[in-house]
C-alpha cells in the first residue's frame, strides 16, 4: 500500500522562513562622490569600510558620513583612537559643533578618544546598543571608527601579543557579535537602523612571483574585512597614488587640494560601483575631477565659494596660481 505524501507546499510553509528586511538606504556623501563610485556613500544598516593609504581622503568621508548622519536624524558616535582629530576641520566639512559654554565641542554627537584597546572600543559600542534596546537612547546610530590599525587588542597593549591576537579579538568581537547586531537592525521588527563605519589602513601583500601584482590588506585580519558589506578604496592599491595640488602666492605655498582615485573593492548591496573614480579632496569636503575639464571647472567653483577662507589662509581671495606638485601642471 502506497503511502500518501504531505504536500510540498505543506512542508515550505512549516519549515521556510524569510526574514523582512527594511529597503536599502545610504549616507549622502555629496555629487562628488556619487560621480566618483557609483554610490552615495556608506549602507546604513551594515558594516562599511574606508581603505587606503594615508592622506587619500578616508577621514573626509566619515565626517561627510556623519554630517549626513546627522541631517538624517541618526546620532553619530565618533571613536577615535589615531588622535588627530580637528573639529574645527570637522565643522568646516559640515559637521553641526560648537563650543560650549565650557570650552568643549557639542553637538547631536557623542564623541570618545579615551581606547587603548579593542576590547574597550567593542564593549563601548555593545553599551550603546544596550542602552538603544533598554529606551535610554532612543536614535538611530552610526558608529564612525578612525581607525582600526591604530589600536591594539589587549594582550598586545600588555606587551603579550601581537598582529595575530589583534586580528583574533576583531574576529570574535566584530564577526561573531557587533556584526550580528549591526547588521540585525536592518531586520523590520527592528525599531532601530544602525551602522558601523571603519576607516582602515592597509598593509601591501608583495607578490609570490615577478609577474603578479602587489595587493592591498586591511590591517586587523580578515575578519572585518569579511564581515563589511562596502569597502571603498581611497588611492592605489601599492600607495596613496595621489597628487598634491598646491596654492602660491608671493612665493607662499599651502596645500590647497589632493587629487586621489576612489572605487569600489567590495559591494554586497546592490554589486554597484566603479573601480576608475577620481575625485578631489579639499579643507571642506569632495570636488568632482574624473578628467581635466571638470576638474578645472570644479575648482574655479570652490574657489568663487569659499574666497573667503582662501583670503584668510593664503592673504588672496583669488589672485593665487595652482599647481600639481607632481606634474607641474598649472591651473
Amino acid at each position: 500500500m502506497a503511502i500518501k505524501k504531505k504536500s510540498f507546499k505543506d512542508i515550505k510553509s512549516k519549515f521556510s522562513k524569510k526574514a523582512s528586511f527594511k529597503p536599502d538606504r545610504f549616507f549622502d556623501l555629496g555629487d562628488a562622490f556619487l560621480d566618483a563610485t557609483g554610490l552615495p556613500g556608506p549602507s546604513m544598516g551594515h558594516i562599511n569600510m574606508f581603505l587606503g593609504h594615508t592622506d587619500t581622503g578616508k577621514t573626509t568621508a566619515l565626517v561627510k558620513t556623519a554630517a549626513d548622519a546627522q541631517r538624517k536624524g541618526t546620532l553619530p558616535v565618533f571613536i577615535i583612537t589615531e588622535q588627530k582629530w580637528d573639529f574645527d576641520h570637522a565643522k568646516l566639512m559640515g559637521l553641526d559643533c560648537e563650543v560650549n559654554e565650557e570650552g568643549d565641542w557639542d553637538g547631536f554627537f557623542l564623541f570618545n578618544n579615551g581606547f587603548q584597546y579593542i576590547e574597550q572600543i567593542t564593549s563601548y559600542i555593545n553599551e550603546l546598543l544596550d542602552a538603544q534596546e533598554k529606551g535610554e537612547l532612543e536614535y538611530d546610530l552610526a558608529f564612525l571608527w578612525d581607525s582600526v590599525g591604530s589600536v591594539p587588542c589587549k594582550m598586545t597593549f600588555d606587551g603579550k601579543g601581537g598582529k595575530q591576537h589583534n586580528a583574533s579579538v576583531l574576529s570574535d568581537k566584530i564577526g561573531m557579535g557587533i556584526n550580528q547586531r549591526i547588521t540585525g537592525s536592518r531586520n523590520t521588527n527592528s525599531k532601530y537602523l544602525n551602522t558601523l563605519v571603519t576607516v582602515n589602513q592597509p598593509w601591501v601583500e608583495l607578490p609570490d612571483n615577478p609577474f603578479s601584482q602587489p595587493k592591498i590588506k586591511a590591517k586587523g585580519g580578515e575578519s572585518l574585512w569579511l564581515n563589511s558589506t562596502i569597502v571603498f578604496l581611497f588611492g592605489n592599491q601599492k600607495n596613496s597614488g595621489t597628487s598634491k595640488i598646491t596654492a602660491t602666492k608671493d612665493k607662499r605655498k599651502v596645500k590647497f587640494a589632493t587629487r586621489t582615485k576612489i572605487s569600489i573593492m567590495k559591494n554586497h548591496v546592490n554589486g554597484l560601483g566603479y573601480e576608475d573614480g577620481k575625485i578631489l579632496v579639499t579643507p571642506h569636503g569632495f570636488l568632482k575631477g574624473k578628467d581635466a575639464g571638470e576638474e578645472k571647472k570644479s575648482i574655479e567653483g570652490y574657489k568663487s565659494e569659499n574666497s573667503e577662507y582662501w583670503k584668510d589662509i593664503i592673504g588672496s581671495d583669488g589672485d593665487y596660481n595652482l599647481a600639481v606638485e607632481d606634474t607641474g601642471e598649472i591651473f
